[in-house]
């Protein structure tokens, strides 16, 4: 399985970066049509934050985004899980918020976790980090040496 952190929820709607935009949108197009991806409840909390502050949009054009959002499988939080994060922040120096991310992609039995936050192709406890990101920069536009 296939966990989604809220990066690609955020460039789902960011149209200033098109072709992270493009990549995003055909993952969660694809989460939506298959049972073999996961995201948490964090996920959908981070993307309503981000989408109200950084886009200014309004509670309800949030609130259509987290029900379209949440037909994929969501991980509610558990003290598990809160444990299994404060194990993986101090074993592998990350932040906290990420360390949850971690450990819900775990709780749900992924093997991938789609990220830019985190080292690409790096195993993080159970679950490997993958930024289909990694080759454009912040506008979008692609890097040097990018693909």
């Amino acid at each position: 399985m296939t966990f989604l952190d809220t990066n690609v929820f955020v460039y789902f709607v960011d149209g200033r970066a098109c072709e992270k935009q493009a990549i995003a949108r055909k993952l969660i197009e694809n989460a939506l049509s298959s049972s073999r991806y996961a995201i948490s409840v964090q996920v959908l909390n981070e993307f309503a934050n981000v989408a109200m502050k950084k886009f200014q949009m309004d509670e309800g054009e949030v609130v259509e985004y987290i029900e379209a959002f949440h037909q994929i499988k969501t991980i509610p939080p558990s003290v598990e899980q809160t444990l299994n994060a404060l194990s993986h922040r101090k074993h592998y120096g990350i932040q906290f918020y990420d360390s949850l991310i971690v450990a819900a992609a775990e709780h749900a039995g992924c093997d991938e976790l789609v990220t830019e936050d985190l080292n690409d192709g790096q195993i993080y406890g159970s679950v490997k980090a993958v930024n289909p990101f990694k080759n454009f920069g912040q506008t979008g536009r692609q890097t040097k040496g990018g693909k």
